[in-house]
């Protein structure tokens, strides 16, 4: 990475640089935006590689690149929270915008966020935590008052509690009106991440477990969805074959869980090391679906010898 930080309007510690050193630097990649350059070089390549593997930006908060991959920001769960909930990276996010929105990233978010910092008055003057003109912010009263009742209403309306990282509780009547605006997607990420309400999640465990509150993602995303896919695709298809475009429809073929699931896609992130730990325990039964880890491979030698021997 070049040395030094962006030099603003081409001054280097108040000296104006010559057209001849700018050229120089320039031929070096010298970093005149240090943001701009972090952002090309480190978070916006990694965001497409998260999705391509995972198919999905919802970035743990806890998520660290593995070793070996140097061209990744380190801490990548961390920054995207920043870029949500700080807007880190704001100007980059609006100008590539087009993009982020077709990696489903959640830029409404993000711009918002960035907003909410502009403002003037504080954010809590209008917060649904003030009561009788008292700001509540005990850990107690929040998950009391606002947190369980909007799981409650969460599984009420979906049927399941698997909150979207990026799901905010909307301000209609179906909801609590004290959960109104709530990061309800934010809030579970860190009581998986950072054992955030664990003195309530203890005292309330049963319920949460009733109404299906997902502790460990992946595992909920393989058993609930992928497998069950996996073997649906398997029984009507005869193979495990499946394109990259494969999208699972909503029809009642297939497990309601699974609907929409870019199936493809996940297939491609599995052979590139995605859901290793589940994979590794159930390797019986995904071979015997005839999992293809290597898709050209199998094209080869499945379709294209047998031919050209006719």
């Amino acid at each position: 990475m070049p040395s030094g930080c962006g030099s603003g309007g081409g001054r280097e510690g108040g000296r104006k640089i010559d057209p001849a050193q700018r050229e120089g630097l320039d031929e070096i990649g010298f970093a005149w935006d240090i943001t701009q350059y972090k952002w090309d070089r480190f978070v916006l390549p990694s965001l497409r590689r998260f999705y391509e593997l995972n198919g999905h930006l919802g970035v743990p908060s806890s998520y660290r690149v593995p070793r070996g991959s140097p061209d990744w920001p380190k801490h990548l769960g961390s920054k995207v929270n920043n870029i949500l909930q700080r807007g880190d990276f704001i100007e980059q996010v609006k100008a590539d915008q087009d993009e982020l929105e077709r990696l489903n990233f959640d830029v409404g978010l993000a711009l918002s966020s960035h907003k909410s910092r502009e403002k003037v008055v504080p954010a809590h003057t209008t917060s649904p935590d003030m009561e009788l003109g008292v700001i509540r912010n005990d850990p107690e009263w929040k998950w009391s008052e606002r947190i369980m009742p909007a799981f409650e209403a969460f599984h009420r309306l979906h049927g399941h509690c698997r909150v979207p990282t990026r799901f905010v509780v909307p301000s209609d009547e179906r909801w609590p009106k004290l959960s109104w605006g709530l990061k309800l997607g934010i809030v579970v990420d860190n009581i998986r991440n950072r054992g955030t309400y664990s003195t309530q999640i203890s005292r309330d465990k049963t319920r949460l477990v009733e109404m299906g509150f997902v502790w460990d993602l992946y595992e909920s995303e393989w058993s609930e969805r992928i497998m069950p896919a996996l073997e649906t695709f398997y029984r009507l298809q005869g193979h495990c074959r499946v394109p990259q475009s494969f999208v699972v429809p909503s029809d009642g073929s297939w497990p309601r869980l699974s609907w929409g699931l870019n199936l493809g896609t996940v297939v491609n992130s599995i052979r590139q090391g995605a859901y290793f730990t589940q994979v590794l325990r159930d390797k019986t039964r995904v071979k015997e679906l005839g999992f293809v880890w290597d898709f050209y491979e199998a094209e080869w030698s499945e379709r294209i010898v047998p031919r050209s021997a006719d």
